[in-house]
């Protein structure tokens, strides 16, 4: 039998050219490596996109939602101040419709799971930009619906009328009153920007869920519901 050794090589022209072919295909491999994770990358940016913007959605309806019903509020918080500001020389606050906010929910799961899983590395700085703004305003107005609530809550009773009131006591629930009014004009400026904010994100309010969201407040609350004003007054 006769074996074949094979040839060494001769000149280092040809092992130069042996080691160029060599790094050659590393490179190749690398780069197509690299391809690859750029695109799934891309695919994953994509779909947190959508997940981003159907719940930016989401939090919009929620405060169209809750802006129908503002002048509810409104006529609960003038008649509880009338009725207070009465009792104040009388001594009795008569009874009033309770304060009663729409416990609506705003998130931004999305937007925490996007930093947290780094998918936001991967995003441009113009994308990134306009994602973190926008989901500031879900965040605060989280808090500032529980806030709402437990301010309605020191103000119940009222609902049922107050007895032997002080002119202090009386004091207090104007104080309370102001405060909650406050903080409800804040919650409607944060869902108008919200929702304005999110259109020019291109994550706009179809006519027909607007009006749905109408028709269902308006369900709950009767004729002081109805399609409100997204105008930003100056000074707001």
């Amino acid at each position: 039998m006769h074996f074949h050794l094979p040839k060494p090589l001769h000149g280092w022209r040809e092992f130069a050219g042996e080691v160029g072919i060599i790094v050659l295909g590393v490179l190749i491999a690398l780069a197509a490596e690299q391809a690859i994770e750029t695109l799934r990358w891309h695919e994953k940016v994509e779909r947190t996109k959508d997940l981003l913007d159907s719940e930016l959605h989401d939090d919009a309806l929620s405060a169209y939602g809750w802006l129908a019903t503002g002048p509810c509020l409104d006529q609960q918080l003038n008649a509880a101040e009338l009725a207070v500001g009465a009792g104040r020389s009388s001594g009795a606050i008569a009874a009033t419709a309770p304060y009663s906010p729409e416990l609506d929910v705003f998130t931004s799961d999305s937007w925490v799971n996007a930093r947290s899983l780094e998918v936001t590395d991967h995003m441009s700085p113009e994308a990134i930009r306009t994602y973190s703004r926008l989901f500031f305003f879900p965040t605060e107005l989280q808090n500032d619906i529980v806030e709402l609530h437990q301010l309605a809550a020191e103000l119940r009773p009222l609902a049922a009328g107050v007895r032997n009131v002080s002119s202090q006591e009386a004091g207090e629930y104007q104080r309370l009153i102001a405060k909650t009014r406050e903080l409800q004009d804040r919650t409607e400026l944060a869902q108008k920007i919200l929702i304005i904010l999110a259109a020019r994100a291109q994550v706009r309010l179809s006519g027909k869920e607007m009006k749905e969201a109408v028709a269902e407040r308006k369900a709950l609350h009767d004729t002081c519901t109805g399609p409100p004003d997204l105008t930003l007054r100056h000074g707001d």
